[in-house]
């Protein structure tokens, strides 16, 4: 009889851990898993949202490689946004990092200004500076009065090949303070004897970030990179806001091409195979930042 009890508290004991997150499990089942697999289920369908889906195998699929063109704009777009975010905002946020970290006096002061950005909701933001590149009334009346004629006359948001960019510009003054934060987060983790024993071996400045503070944060660089990397192909709130993927697709992204096609095109089968799409591809560059980072020794303990 005791075996007998013994055993129940013990099954008891075992059970209660999986109650704690029973709640977290269920939200995550029904808002991320099952739309993810019926994405998947209906990639193979041809259906408009409403009636009736219809199956038409790999047919959705077949058009993404071969018919459409605007994939393939929305994919190099995607790749150049990676790009820009893998350089400026982790350049700029690590020595902002860096010379913050060295601040003794107002430090909490200069991380709420930098953060602010952030936590900004990414509509005003992207109509505010949809104003300011405006050509009638914008920053454009500004250089015009201190004499830059060139820029005075820059449609940064029509012309094609400059269109991408500046939409980048609005983002990364969003996301370079969230990337500072991480940073600054890891570097006040590092030992400060490693720094004061560099110091007195004579080490500079440059040499004590290349040798003890990349190394001891190299965990969160390599976080900070993968996160870059799947956040940049699923970037679309700036793009939407700000030119809607124009002009003439020079602003198209996958996710934008993916909302056109499911709310505007009312092609929801073929918007799921393009999700599909999306989603192969940061798993590939998953694997290869991890892989990357394995290489480069970001990912040891």
């Amino acid at each position: 009889m005791e075996k007998d009890t013994a055993a129940v508290r013990r099954k008891k004991r075992n059970v209660v851990p999986y109650l704690f997150v029973l709640g977290a499990f269920m939200v995550h089942l029904c808002l991320v898993t099952i739309p993810a697999l019926s994405t998947l289920v209906m990639s193979f369908f041809d259906w408009n949202g409403l009636g009736d889906p219809k199956f038409v195998a790999f047919n959705n699929f077949k058009e993404i490689f071969i018919q459409d063109p605007v994939v393939i704009t929305a994919v190099i777009n995607n790749l150049k946004w990676t790009a820009i975010f893998l350089t400026v905002p982790i350049v700029l946020g690590f020595t902002v990092a860096v010379m913050v970290s060295r601040v003794k006096r107002f430090q909490m002061a200069l991380r709420t200004v930098y953060f602010i950005p952030y936590v900004l909701s990414a509509a005003v933001i992207g109509k505010v500076f949809t104003a300011y590149y405006n050509p009638f009334y914008g920053i454009n009346q500004f250089f015009s009065q201190i004499g830059l004629t060139g820029l005075a006359e820059t449609l940064w948001l029509g012309n094609p090949k400059i269109a991408l960019y500046s939409v980048a510009f609005v983002d990364l003054w969003h996301w370079w303070g969230f990337v500072m934060i991480m940073f600054l987060g890891a570097l006040q983790q590092v030992d400060p004897s490693l720094y004061e024993s560099a110091r007195v071996d004579g080490v500079n400045v440059f040499q004590e970030i290349w040798y003890i503070t990349v190394p001891a944060i190299k965990r969160t660089i390599a976080f900070v990179l993968i996160m870059t990397v799947m956040w940049s192909f699923l970037t679309f709130d700036y793009v939407y806001v700000m030119t809607n993927g124009g002009p003439a697709n020079s602003t198209e992204i996958l996710a934008t091409w993916i909302y056109k096609n499911a709310f505007t095109k009312y092609r929801a089968g073929y918007a799921s195979a393009l999700c599909v799409i999306q989603c192969a591809i940061c798993f590939v560059f998953y694997l290869l930042q991890s892989k990357a980072s394995k290489i480069g020794g970001l990912d040891e303990s």
